[in-house]
Order: structure tokens, then sequence, then C-alpha cells
């Protein structure tokens, strides 16, 4: 029975099927991660033209990829996915995308990757001992670069995705001229047991958010509903006190 529902979700993955689907187990389980992806779907559709050009920083199985090409079938869609096989398998799924076999940071180098292997997609550039205490983890070293460094000054985004357990703040300080340059809508995790194990606080996300590229943030929910940002003191008690983990910054 769970090999069967694994293949069924898979099967329906980058599909437009998916939104309705999450939506459906969102409503009877509560889960927030079906929630998230959901929003993030409707989002996406609502942002991005035919020939849009998008961003997923940490690509992972390359399902948010998927609906990229999906509803932007002509963008120059950019990926970036650390674990070398990982990076492979998106570069034979998608050989229309451009696919980076690195990390993203606020600084070039090498940098040790904990890939869970239990909860893979919980992998990072940090190993989250305190709250996965007994996940076995495999050590790889992989390259770490910035976002201004891979990205070209001549091409125009529209949309980003960043999901790397923890490592957004640097993610953003590195790519910090290709995000004013385009201001572009960006959908972001961001929560306690990811951010604080790289030393990074709400306050400092929201800062750098708003007051160095001049971005708003706000609740993927509201953000659809055409509700009021976010503000600092409203950002820092989501984060704080676990109400959410998933935003998105919009001009």
């Amino acid at each position: 029975m769970n090999l069967l529902r694994e293949k069924a979700k898979r099967a329906v993955i980058g599909t437009r099927w998916e939104g309705p689907i999450k939506w459906a187990h969102f409503t009877l389980t509560r889960t927030k991660n079906s929630l998230y992806d959901y929003q993030t779907i409707r989002l996406m559709r609502r942002v991005l033209r035919p020939d849009s050009v998008a961003i997923d920083i940490g690509a992972f199985q390359g399902g948010m990829l998927r609906h990229l090409f999906r509803l932007a079938p002509r963008g120059r869609h950019v990926a970036f996915e650390p674990l070398p096989e990982g990076a492979r398998r998106l570069q034979l799924a998608f050989p229309r995308a451009q696919v980076h076999a690195c990390a993203l940071g606020d600084a070039t180098g090498q940098a040790t990757f904990f890939e869970g292997l239990e909860h893979p997609a919980l992998s990072g550039l940090r190993h989250r001992a305190k709250d996965l205490p007994d996940e076995p983890v495999r050590e790889i070293q992989v390259p770490i670069d910035t976002l201004d460094r891979r990205i070209p000054a001549d091409l125009s985004i529209a949309f980003v995705k960043v999901d790397v357990e923890g490592g957004e703040l640097a993610v953003f300080r590195g790519g910090i001229e290709t995000l004013k340059r385009n201001r572009p809508v960006i959908v972001f995790e961001c929560g306690l047991g990811g951010a604080d194990y790289f030393g990074a606080t709400p306050q400092d996300l929201f800062d750098l958010l708003t007051g160095e590229v001049g971005l708003q943030i706000s609740l993927l929910g509201d953000w659809l509903a055409g509700r009021q940002p976010l503000s600092r003191d409203g950002f820092v008690d989501q984060f704080e006190n676990r109400l959410n983990f998933y935003f998105v910054a919009h001009p």
C-alpha cells in the first residue's frame, strides 16, 4: 500500500492536478507542507508568464521545477542542487534547465553538506542533530558559490524559490545585487529548526529583504488574498512562535 501511495504521489508531482490534491490533503490532515505547496503553485500561476525566467534554489527532486516549465514553458529556468547525483538527475529530467551542482551562500569555496538518509528533504549545510538526533547522515564535500556570481547581470528574473533548510539568509546576502536589480517575487522557507543553526535571526532576514532589496514580506495566503504584508514585529512573531515557516517576498 505504501508503495502504491508513493507511486501515485510521484505521478501527479508537477502536473496541474498537484495543487488540488495538495489542498485536499491539507483539508484532511491540516499538514502545512501540503498547504504551502498548494499556495506556491497558485502564486506561480499568477506571477509567471510563458517566457518568464525563474530560479529554483534547493531544487531537490524537481517538483517545483516541473511546475516552472509547465507554467513558463519558454523560460530559461535555473536550478541549484548541491548533491551531485541529484543535480545529474535534474539535468536529465530537465534538459532545457541550467542546473548548477553547488550550494549557494555568501562566499565561495567548499562546504560540508549533510545528506539525511531517512529524511532527504531535510538535508543541508548544517547537521541538525538537536532536532533530528537519530537521523543517519552522509557527509559530502560540495562547492559553494554565490547567486550573484552564477546569474548573468542581463538575465531578467521574475520568480525565485528558496528552500535550503536554514541557509536562506546567506543565499540572499550572496545574491543581493541580483535581487536588487530584479526585485523578483521570492517564495522562501524560514523558521526555527533551520535558520537558527546558521545564526540567522528573523530581524536579519526582514531587514535585508525589505531594507536592502526593497521588497515586502507576506504570508502566502495573505498575498493570494490581497491582504496587507507583515510588519517587522509580525514576521518575527511568525518565526519565533512557529506560526508559519513559508513566506513570500514581493514588490
